[in-house]
């Protein structure tokens, strides 16, 4: 177990100011459950009660926190979400990068490992394969013929990357993701469904982080793509063609069909469904639930189905809530 003084945690976190020493810290923990040696995080106002109470040896806080809270052990960060992230890597840091290969892994003829490549029991890379320095492949990976992994990828537990599939660096997949299966691509000939070859590939950006169960399918001739930054959450389907920007996020459930275009720092809320070969610009937030049937230009906030302006949507809801109180009146008439 890791161990800091308040002063060490401080540098590290940039704090802006602190109080005098405490218990030496040993984790994070939430306020309602933070003992003398842990650090709490007053990530939303909320939690100043909490906060308040807190068993925590250290609270850190922003410095528009109430004045109180600076009556015991403190650090006071400008911005508490990223000091929080970076506690969690200094007091659960991953494994540092090592070279190791297990004895049950399979490696076919020339693939091509950089420094210090970790590669876990019974995973499989297939011919012409390349890993990055500083990547770690855990166990039962299927990594295809001719996949490029960049730099200090995390590719985690039952994750599978077809032939061809390319990742940039610090790239991490988590269990059960398979990237570079088959698109949906049929054409009807006498009353059946005839398969197109799916010859393209997969890309993905630097720096994308794919979570666990999502499908990524292979474009039929060019490459589906994932852009820089992108963040990618559990149970999200990408159809082949697909073409994402930079930094965007889509969150669990997820589906886009075939040829979809969406551009930078897109959100699209849980269960969003997007239609195939649209354009979605960049900005856009589409809410939970929201069904994308046609082109959504740059910078707009949409919601329902078919998904719409979200105030319009928001004036329909609450029109549509009135509508048995006026069925009843007219009835009455």
């Amino acid at each position: 177990m890791l161990t800091f003084t308040l002063q060490e945690v401080a540098h590290h976190l940039a704090a802006t100011a602190w109080s005098a020493d405490s218990h030496p810290l040993q984790g994070v923990a939430t306020p309602e459950k933070a003992g003398p040696q842990d650090l709490a995080f007053l990530l939303e106002a909320s939690w100043i009660d909490a906060i308040t109470h807190s068993q925590a040896g250290v609270i850190v806080i922003p410095p528009t926190a109430p004045a109180h809270l600076k009556a015991r052990p403190y650090l006071e960060v400008t911005h508490v979400r990223a000091a929080f992230a970076q506690a969690l890597e200094l007091f659960y840091p991953r494994p540092l990068a090592a070279a190791f290969i297990h004895p049950t892994a399979v490696i076919e003829p020339e693939v091509t490992l950089g420094e210090k490549v970790w590669i876990g029991p019974l995973s499989y890379l297939g011919r012409g394969a390349q890993i990055g320095s500083g990547s770690r492949i855990e166990a039962q990976v299927y990594i295809g013929e001719g996949v490029h992994i960049g730099e200090a990828c995390r590719i985690y537990p039952q994750v599978v990357l077809r032939e061809g599939v390319r990742l940039g660096n610090r790239v991490t997949l988590h269990s059960g993701t398979i990237v570079g299966s088959d698109g949906y691509g049929y054409y009807p000939h006498a009353g059946q469904h005839h398969k197109i070859p799916q010859v393209g590939g997969v890309q993905i950006g630097d720096d994308v982080e794919i979570g666990a169960n999502v499908t990524i399918d292979r474009g039929t001739l060019d490459a589906t793509r994932i852009g820089q930054g992108t963040k990618i959450d559990n149970l999200v389907q990408i159809g082949h063609n697909v073409q994402i920007g930079e930094h965007t996020l889509l969150v669990a459930q997820v589906g886009i069909s075939g040829s979809t275009q969406i551009g930078n720092r897109v959100t699209l809320a849980g269960q969003t469904g997007v239609a195939g070969h649209l354009h979605i610009g960049d900005d856009v937030v589409a809410a939970g639930k929201s069904g994308i049937t046609k082109d959504i230009p740059a910078g707009l906030k949409v919601s329902g189905f078919p998904a719409q302006d979200h105030r319009e949507e928001l004036r329909l809801q609450a029109a549509l809530r009135r509508v048995p109180e006026l069925l009843k009146r007219w009835r009455q008439r």
